[in-house]
């Protein structure tokens, strides 16, 4: 009989705590779905505010994450047309089959032109960026009045060993290499052709960039490489590194990119977010997809994180102002001012990254 009772017990507080579970789970999903419903809902008030007639966006890596997101939620405003940089053309046309005509630019775009155009980046191959970029140029100098806007999106966290065929650490050159490259040689493009119309640029950066203790001209050549400095035992590692270098970049020619090519570049982060980004950062990989609950539960989702890069490009005062570092409408810093100190560092990472990408070789008309 007390074993009958025992059992009774247990499964009653067995019971309780699978109804405090399944009510946990249902109130954690309600507040996520609030969540993302607020964020698209705010990141649509900011897109129509300064849209205009004629909207016209870049975004890189937008076939999965914060991009993907970024690209649905801006083709939902009418004016909008999206110009899409993808490493996988096949998935890009998949995700938005009304683009599938679209793919491979022209000078001149017919007068039903798609809303969403798909052309290929290869972020680790300089050559494929410099094709991208005059597709990217062509694309935002056309059309009537309205929002210019790029967003440097496409970004990795420890891929998989190798190197790209420049000979540079994947991490590197995706997450600042090709970004810088694309950046200067639009700046560059816009000003030859005397483009007025400003350009708002987002460059995706993170807040473990502050993990990062690279500090030294000398570290640049052998990180990037995928290389080790021995005399800093750990420096955050390369996407610690490549994001700090990006905002120092950022730091030392925002300035100048704004007042000689009208294009006002800033910084966000969006946070930590649910995406696939550190897939490879899990081990054994097939780990990955079973920790999906529990960053459901403790991770932003992608609207969210969309919200929070898209911010720093469509507040009003993104052309007002450059250089700014944002967590969504929330100025974290003024990378200008407030990382003059390390200007001589920052002077170099720009002196090193023009050098690597052989960017005044490109901006002459180097032969691809």
């Amino acid at each position: 009989a007390a074993a009958v009772v025992g059992l009774g017990w247990l499964g009653k507080a067995g019971m309780t705590a699978g109804a405090v579970v399944v009510g946990g789970c249902c109130f954690a999903a309600a507040r996520r779905f609030v969540r993302v419903a607020s964020a698209r809902q705010r990141l649509q008030m900011l897109l129509a505010e300064v849209a205009g007639e004629d909207a016209r966006i870049v975004i890189t890596g937008a076939t999965s994450g914060i991009g993907l997101e970024l690209a649905r939620q801006m083709k939902r405003h009418p004016s909008v047309t999206l110009l899409l940089g993808c490493r996988d053309v096949a998935r890009a046309e998949r995700l938005f089959p009304e683009a599938r005509e679209a793919s491979g630019g022209a000078e001149a775009e017919p007068p039903e032109a798609p809303r969403v155009r798909i052309v290929h980046l290869e972020l680790l191959d300089f050559d494929s960026v410099q094709s991208f970029t005059d597709e990217a140029h062509d694309f935002l100098r056309m059309g009537g009045a309205g929002l210019r806007l790029l967003v440097n999106n496409a970004g990795v966290m420890r891929p998989p060993q190798g190197s790209s065929s420049s000979g540079f650490d994947p991490t590197w050159q995706t997450n600042f290499l090709s970004p810088f490259l694309l950046t200067e040689l639009l700046a560059r493009r816009r000003t030859t052709d005397r483009v007025k119309q400003p350009l708002r640029l987002v460059q995706v950066s993170s807040r473990l960039e502050r993990r990062s203790q690279l500090s030294e001209e000398g570290q640049l050549e052998v990180l990037a490489r995928g290389g080790a400095d021995e005399r800093i035992p750990h420096t955050g590692g390369a996407y610690a590194d490549s994001k700090r270098a990006m905002m120092l970049w950022t730091s030392v020619r925002a300035q100048n990119l704004a007042f000689k090519g009208s294009t006002f570049v800033h910084c966000s982060t969006p946070g930590m977010v649910d995406t696939d980004l550190g897939r490879y950062s899990v081990r054994p990989t097939w780990l990955w997809p079973l920790t999906k609950p529990l960053r459901a539960l403790l991770l932003r989702s992608p609207a969210e994180g969309a919200l929070g890069v898209a911010a720093a490009g469509l507040r009003v005062q993104a052309l007002d102002t450059f250089g700014r570092y944002l967590d969504g409408e929330t100025q974290i810093e003024d990378l200008v001012l407030q990382r003059m100190g390390e200007k001589t560092f920052a002077t170099a990472i720009n002196k090193w990254a023009t050098q690597a990408t052989a960017l005044e070789a490109r901006a002459a008309g180097y032969d691809r």
